[in-house]
């Protein structure tokens, strides 16, 4: 059916009109049966709905669809099944579902012409919806939505059918307003449904008030929304208000294809208001072409869509246009008995409509001055209680204020003496932290003592070992010399050469581990200098392990290193970074060594060190498979004065410091890795440049 619908329709476009009007005529007998059983009964699903609906819920939903299908096809059918949605919704308590079904019954309310009814019906769900907390208790209809979004929609579908009452009680500012305020509302939570239906009406608003160029960037958006979000049952409306603004333009052609589209899509979507829309503009248009047969077709075909309806329908207030586009149609066919005949119903049916409408609108008229009226009071009952808050809040203020100032002078007295006292304990307490700090270095000193003196008496036997053998070689020389075997004397004078070499560079370890020592010993000055990291990390190693060995002859690890000889030297305060390395060595050798002492015989303390390059920075890496550090107190390591280790074997300053020195003091990054009973792992990043 709908195939031939549509072939029908645009092929009627391009013949000649009398082709055209058979072929349509031909087309409305067919489909007026079908809308006309459409309009009675239920979808099955709809009915079935109703029938399997086992609580609240599943029958709200069930009228609500069921009010959806009757929205523009009986307003009675769709006001009945929104009052028995709004009873539940209210029997449930769910405010958010109440406002929605009192925006649509104020809707079907202002279309039927019952204005003061409407008002009511609005203001009722402006007044819950203005409530942020409305949105909290509502069936699950917009799953995807939060509920102040949820809100939101309401008062957009709110503002939008209260535009519709402001234009059907000819309030055109208003109407403007309200509907420019829908739009604004749904284009914030981004709802194209109710953009559309905004841009919909305000293109028609400004057709009529014959400003088409605004009339068509709204109507243009509201067809491309339409058929984007596949939102048609509108789209009849939009394609008839185009079809005006066309003509408004001059262009007859592309009206009368608007207009025809529309209907078509009208009567795919089975809106009859749409489609009575379509052939009032077209029995409009052909009366003013003065193309008698056409006119009278469309017209007549309006009557019998209104006719469809029934009586008791909204849409019998516009019997009267119907009659009356009858009346013109009979009278440019000089039908004269028959446009009297019309002209008469016309005059009857619009004087009834005409006292409906005063009536309606004096109701409406007199609810809207005694709200005005209501709202006034309000707002003078709440200035005056606004007046007697800010009184009363001005003479709390000024006991407050009075109460104040006294603590204040008491205050300020005592803050004089509590600086002096202040001043003196900052002093000592900043003369504690140098003692702790420079306590701290010694402490990590002590240690060093034991691996510095193992480390130095292995450069120091070369020295002397070498030193003994030259003297020797020495001695012979001179014994082959006064034996004049030159070449003999040569020979042992280049091992003599090469003993002296090794004693220089076994002297120059043993400068350079005390230098190391004094380093350590004084305070920093923070000059930095070119240092091979590799080295620094290897000789602090050396001493970290043999200091402990000292205290502990039991002691045994296994050093692991991997360290990059491709590394670059880096710009950094040596002492400094050297307290760092050892520091970090002596917690792993301590954690390794007490693992040890709880452990079966099957474990093996290791320590790794390893160093590489990352991006920008120099990247030093100490691993131990000792105890581990608990999650509980691994945010705390950092801080100064905690430590795990019993009292009196560390101060707590030790990690505190080389956070100092890596963070504050080179710009880089200090971090740790660990697992409870399995590893610890301190990694350090140094910037290269």
């Amino acid at each position: 059916m709908r195939a031939k619908v549509r072939s029908l329709l645009f092929n009627y476009r391009l013949v000649n009109p009398d082709n055209m009007k058979i072929c349509f005529k031909i087309l409305l007998l067919l489909l007026i049966p079908v809308l006309a059983t459409a309009q009675q009964h239920l979808p099955d699903s709809t009915i079935k709905a109703f029938k399997n609906a086992t609580n609240d819920s599943l029958r709200y939903r069930a009228n609500r669809n069921a009010y959806d299908y009757f929205e523009e096809i009986n307003r009675d059918s769709a006001l009945y099944y929104a009052d028995q949605a709004l009873s539940l919704a209210r029997k449930n308590n769910k405010k958010l579902i109440v406002v929605s079904i009192l925006a649509f019954k104020g809707y079907q309310l202002t279309t039927m012409g019952r204005y003061a009814e409407a008002l009511k019906s609005l203001l009722e769900a402006f007044a819950i919806a203005d409530d942020p907390k409305s949105g909290s208790n509502s069936w699950l209809i917009y799953p995807q939505s939060t509920p102040e979004k949820s809100r939101l929609l309401m008062l957009s579908l709110l503002q939008h059918m209260f535009a519709v009452l402001m234009e059907r009680t000819q309030n055109t500012e208003q109407m403007i307003f309200h509907f420019k305020e829908a739009k604004r509302i749904a284009q914030e939570i981004n709802n194209p449904m109710r953009i559309m239906l905004a841009d919909m009406v305000l293109g028609n608003t400004y057709a009529e008030l014959n400003k088409v160029d605004s009339a068509l960037v709204f109507e243009n958006e509201a067809r491309n929304l339409s058929v984007k979000t596949g939102q048609k049952k509108y789209l009849g409306y939009i394609l008839g208000v185009m079809g005006d603004i066309a003509l408004k333009k001059g262009d007859k052609a592309k009206a009368t294809e608007f207009y025809y589209e529309g209907v078509h899509s009208a009567i795919e979507q089975n809106n009859i208001s749409s489609l009575a829309a379509g052939y009032l503009k077209l029995t409009n248009f052909y009366l003013a072409e003065k193309e008698k047969d056409s006119s009278i077709y469309f017209a007549a075909k309006m009557l019998k869509v209104f006719k469809i309806l029934g009586p008791s329908t909204s849409q019998q207030l516009n019997m009267g246009v119907a009659y009356e586009q009858l009346y013109l149609s009979y009278k440019l066919r000089n039908q004269q008995d028959s446009a009297f005949k019309y002209a008469g119903i016309a005059l009857i049916a619009k004087d009834s409509i005409f006292k409906n409408r005063l009536s309606s609108l004096a109701q409406f008229q007199s609810l809207s001055f005694s709200e005005q009226l209501r709202l006034q009071n309000l707002e003078k009952e709440k200035a005056l209680y606004q007046s007697k808050i800010r009184a009363y809040a001005l003479l709390a203020g000024l006991g407050v204020f009075l109460i104040i100032a006294l603590i204040l002078y008491r205050n300020n007295r005592q803050k004089h003496k509590a600086n002096k006292i202040l001043e003196s304990t900052l002093t000592n307490l900043k003369s504690t932290q140098t003692q702790l700090i420079q306590s701290e270095k010694m402490a990590s000193l002590g240690e060093l003592t034991a691996g510095i003196a193992h480390e130095i008496q292995n450069p120091l036997n070369f020295v002397n070992n070498f030193s003994e053998v030259s003297v020797e070689l020495v001695d012979e020389m001179q014994n082959e010399l006064n034996n004049g075997d030159k070449d003999e004397a040569i020979a042992i004078s280049e091992n003599i050469k090469q003993n002296l070499e090794k004693i220089r560079h076994h002297g120059k370890r043993a400068d350079f581990i005390v230098k190391g020592m004094l380093q350590h010993s004084r305070t920093s000055t923070g000059e930095k200098q070119l240092t091979d990291i590799n080295v620094l990390a290897d000789e602090f190693l050396k001493l970290s392990y043999h200091g402990l060995r000292a205290k502990d002859k039991s002691f045994n690890a296994e050093l692991v290193t991997h360290f990059d000889e491709k590394l670059p030297k880096v710009n950094i305060a040596q002492q400094d970074i050297g307290r760092v390395l050892l520091n970090l060595f002596n917690n792993a050798f301590y954690a390794v060594n007490q693992k040890q002492k709880t452990s079966d015989s099957e474990y093996k303390p290791e320590v790794i060190v390893s160093t590489s390059a990352e991006k920008n920075s120099l990247v030093i890496s100490v691993r131990d498979n000792g105890n581990g550090i608990p999650d509980n107190i691994k945010e705390k390591i950092m801080q100064p004065f905690f430590t795990t280790k019993p009292t009196g074997e560390g101060t707590g300053l030790g990690l505190s410091l080389s956070y100092d020195i890596v963070v504050k003091g080179h710009g880089g990054k200090i971090s740790v890795d660990t697992k409870e009973n399995e590893f610890t792992e301190f990694t350090v990043w140094v910037p290269i440049a």
